[in-house]
C-alpha cells in the first residue's frame, strides 16, 4: 500500500519516569527520522495529551497495564484517527484501545517496523473517516495484511483490534491461502469484487459473510461485510 508522500511522523514516547530507557528509545526514533516527545510520569503523559499535537502515541514498557489502558484510552477518545502503539509483548492484550504491540527487547528493526506498521493504519482508516460508510469494513494492503478494522469487525471475530490487525487475510478465511489467494488475485486484476465467504471466528466457530469489495488507487482495498448468521456471538 502506498502512503503517500513520506512526511514526518510525531511520537508522544511515553514512560513511567525520565531515565536510560526512554532517552535510548528517543533517540532510536529521532535518528529514523521521526519527531519525539518524550514525556514521563501519566500526569506529565496526560498533559500532552490534551494539549500537544502528535501522530501515535507510544507507551514503553514500563507503564503499568493500568496506565497503559487509561491512557490509551484518553488518547482515542480525544482522537480516534491517532495511534497507539505499545513496545511491551502482550501489551495488546485486553486493551482495545491499542493498534499495535510490539517487544521491544527484539530491537530496533522491531520497533522501527512497528511505528511504520501504524503509520500504515493510520492512512489506511482515512478511507473511512472519508466516507466509505458501513459497520462492518476492513481494509487491507495488496499483501493481504489488515490495516484497519472497524469496531464491529472485532467484535464478530472475536479479536482485540491489535490482534486482529496482525492478522492476514489468510488467517480468517475458512480454506486458509488455498480460498483466499486465487480470489484475492482475481479482485486485484479486476479491480472490485462481491460474493459470498465464510470466515473463522477466533474460537474456530465459521462466520458466513456477503462482501463488497474494491481496490483504490493507492494500493488499499477496502471491504464491506454483511453477516449472514443472525447471532454473531458465541
Amino acid at each position: 500500500m502506498n502512503s503517500g508522500p513520506e512526511s514526518q511522523t510525531a511520537l508522544l514516547l511515553c514512560s513511567r519516569e525520565s531515565d536510560s530507557v526512554l532517552a535510548l528509545q528517543a533517540e532510536v526514533f529521532r535518528d529514523s527520522g521521526h519527531a519525539v516527545i518524550a514525556a514521563a510520569s501519566p500526569d506529565k503523559i496526560q498533559e500532552h495529551i490534551e494539549s500537544t499535537d502528535f501522530d501515535i502515541l507510544v507507551l514503553n514498557h514500563t507503564i503499568s497495564f493500568a496506565d497503559r489502558k487509561a491512557l490509551a484510552r484518553k488518547m482515542k477518545s480525544r482522537n480516534r484517527s491517532s495511534g497507539v502503539l505499545v513496545l511491551h509483548h502482550s501489551g495488546a492484550l485486553g486493551n482495545p484501545y491499542v493498534d499495535l504491540a510490539v517487544d521491544s527487547r527484539t530491537g530496533v528493526k522491531a520497533m522501527l517496523h512497528a511505528v511504520q506498521r501504524v503509520k500504515a493504519m493510520l492512512h489506511a482508516r482515512q478511507h473511512h473517516v472519508n466516507g466509505s460508510e458501513g459497520k462492518y469494513v476492513v481494509v487491507a494492503d495488496l499483501n493481504r495484511n489488515y490495516c484497519y478494522v472497524t469496531d464491529p469487525v472485532c467484535e464478530l471475530l472475536g479479536y482485540d483490534r491489535a490482534m486482529l490487525l496482525e492478522l492476514r487475510i489468510d488467517d480468517i478465511v475458512a480454506g486458509s491461502t488455498s480460498v483466499a489467494d486465487p480470489l484475492f488475485q482475481e479482485f486485484v486484476a479486476e479491480g472490485k469484487q462481491s460474493g459470498r465467504i465464510t470466515l473463522r471466528h477466533r474460537s474456530g466457530r465459521l462466520v458466513p459473510v456477503k462482501y463488497q469489495a474494491v481496490v483504490e488507487p493507492d494500493g488499499c482495498t477496502i471491504a464491506h461485510w454483511q453477516p449472514l448468521d443472525a447471532n454473531p456471538a458465541d
